[in-house]
């Protein structure tokens, strides 16, 4: 079991020096010191923008967006169907791969620990920012928004993740010491009631660098939360606000879509520092071969239509010549450029349209389907679907779903998980998937320090 310096749902103490901030340990100290340090971060909003500069670092390097081998992006697409572990070593891939992660071998403990460590950064915001004195209404609105769009993405993935866990709203360590695991209903909600917040408090302008979230960035994020809850109008509806708003635009070229300055991106993550790109590029693309870790499945490169223009610009491939690997080739720069070319990016454009496409035909709403559907088909130089049922429909947006958003922060396998086909679709696959399978455990060091968190998840 290793060893963490920082403490999952408790509290935190962080320090910001000028306009830097940086994470000390997660200490158990009394509640009076706990209330008093910080307090000066929130009396300037430059102090308070190097808190949310901490968060997204955390986001980029530590969280389970993060880009390498042990992020969101590679675990779950080697869990479910999109990628193949070449390896017998990085012992945390193959457990994922092989669908044998243990509550013990630590290796879901970033994904639950350094969310909790955010939400708590986000509750301190939240507090702090509500009660300061010398910050503006309009600077409170802002700041506040931002941390309820965090918080809420945050535990919408913990949900996905985990099913069952504690929505956290509060810094108070008493309080969160004990905390009970919600049911996965009322963390939707939770979730939702968070975003709506958002929504009426961030402004409506996108930030330079589409670095920080706004209203379109938090509209979308709830038009993904409706549809993993089935409440297909109110899916529609904030996907069609988004596309609506004229801020963003479908990048014809595909070259380009994952480049720092698509017009499609709505959120990335700014990389830190000039010059450097994404983790994800030196992650997936290989620089000799046999690669030494991973490659793309062959059900997925299966699963692309003949003619489809993303196999050959997203799809890398490289041959030691006799066998030939296939690779994601999304994100390129694996080596630092002159200006940052790449950042990872969060939230598509692409992907609400595909929101609105399946919303619309759940709805009944064919043609309307269709439009949005084709629309990312013409971008990949496919023919136009024509009319059909629903039924067909709602499949053929699941494989535009399937190939569009590969190797993007784990689309495939929650979108499995919530249409109820991961059985069907990877018990064939996976010699040792089992149901239980669709959620990852809890790890075992939180049920032992909480006992409120039983029980683990079935199958564990």
């Amino acid at each position: 079991m290793k060893n963490k310096t920082m403490k999952s749902i408790t509290y935190s103490i962080f320090v910001l020096v000028g306009l830097l901030v940086s994470c000390e340990e997660y200490l158990e100290i009394d509640p009076p010191k706990n209330q008093l340090a910080g307090e000066h971060i929130f009396t300037e909003s430059a102090t308070v923008d190097g808190v949310f500069a901490h968060i997204y670092a955390q986001l980029r390097s530590q969280a389970f967006t993060k880009g390498n081998t042990t992020g969101l992006t590679s675990l779950m697409g080697h869990y479910a169907d999109e990628l193949d572990h070449l390896s017998e070593s990085q012992q945390t891939t193959r457990s994922f791969y092989n669908n044998s992660v243990s509550p013990e071998d630590g290796s879901t403990d970033d994904f639950w620990n350094v969310s909790y460590n955010l939400i708590y950064d986000c509750n301190r915001v939240l507090e702090g920012v509500e009660g300061s004195k010398s910050l503006s209404r309009a600077e409170k609105d802002r700041f506040m928004g931002e941390a309820y769009f965090l918080r809420a993405f945050v535990h919408f993935y913990l949900t996905n993740f985990f099913g069952d866990v504690p929505y956290i709203t509060t810094t108070d360590y008493r309080v969160n010491r004990d905390v009970a695991r919600d049911d996965v209903e009322s963390v939707q909600q939770n979730i939702e009631q968070d975003l709506l917040m958002a929504i009426g408090l961030l402004p409506g302008e996108v930030s330079d660098g589409h670095f920080r979230p706004d209203r379109w960035v938090a509209a979308a994020l709830l038009s993904r939360v409706y549809l993993y809850q089935g409440k297909w109008q109110l899916a529609l509806d904030r996907a069609e606000q988004v596309i609506g708003s004229g801020e963003y635009a479908l990048d014809p070229d595909l070259d380009v879509v994952f480049q720092k300055t698509s017009p499609g991106i709505l959120w990335q993550l700014d990389t830190g520092m000039e010059g450097t790109n994404t983790t994800e590029a030196s992650t997936f693309v290989p620089v000799s071969a046999p690669p030494s870790n991973t490659a793309l499945s062959n059900a997925l490169l299966e699963a692309f239509e003949p003619g489809d223009s993303r196999e050959e610009r997203w799809v890398g491939s490289i041959t030691d010549g006799s066998q030939t690997w296939y690779f994601p080739y999304k994100y390129r720069e694996r080596m630092p450029t002159e200006i940052t070319q790449e950042c990872p990016i969060m939230l598509r454009l692409a992907e609400v349209y595909l929101i609105a496409a399946e919303a619309s035909a759940q709805l009944g709403n064919l043609e309307d389907g269709l439009d949005y559907v084709n629309a990312i088909r013409e971008r990949a130089s496919l023919d136009n679907l024509g009319p059909m049922g629903q039924g067909e429909l709602l499949a053929a947006i699941a494989q535009e779903r399937r190939i569009e958003l590969f190797a993007e922060l784990g689309h495939r396998f929650f979108d499995l998980k919530r249409t109820g086909r991961a059985d069907t679709v990877l018990g064939p696959l996976k010699p040792f998937w089992d149901p239980t399978d669709i959620l990852l455990p809890l790890p075992e060091d939180e049920l032992l320090k909480n006992p409120k968190l039983l029980p683990q998840n079935e199958g564990y």
